[in-house]
């Protein structure tokens, strides 16, 4: 159980998915004979057997479905595009954790109906003001 929670305690968004191969890395490294990561950042483990063993392969998604903020619009909410299948049937209302450790929460324009938003119709509130002017 202490595995899955370090699993589902990092982020690791599609294209990001270092830290959660360092976890599984060290968790299974003493058991297999070969680990390396190939160029598409796929953990790849093999564990030699004898000639008659049977073979198998364990393939599993080390990355989650996320979002990318895109811009920062004049009321400070973070207009976003997705990284992975994200449903906007279900981001109304979903709280969003950055790598930094900013939180907020996703929610609809009031304009749009739900059954018809687009994911440009959603930004994800941090308690920002206004968009921060840069500094001169």
């Amino acid at each position: 159980m202490e595995f899955l929670k370090k699993l589902c305690s990092v982020n690791s968004v599609s294209g990001n998915e270092e830290k959660v191969a360092e976890i599984i890395k060290n968790e299974i490294s003493e058991y297999v004979d070969e680990i390396y990561t190939d160029v598409m950042g796929n953990l790849i483990a093999v564990k030699k057997g004898s000639e008659t063993s049977r073979k198998f392969m364990l393939a599993a998604h080390m990355d989650e479905i996320g979002v990318m903020v895109t811009f920062i619009d004049d009321k400070g909410y973070l207009r976003f595009t997705n990284l992975g299948g994200v449903k906007t049937d279900y981001l109304c209302g979903r709280a969003v954790i950055f790598d930094n450790g900013v939180k907020g929460i996703v929610f609809k324009e009031d304009n749009v109906e739900l059954s018809k938003a687009k994911l440009g119709n959603f930004y994800i509130d941090i308690g920002a003001k206004e968009k921060k002017k840069p500094k001169n």
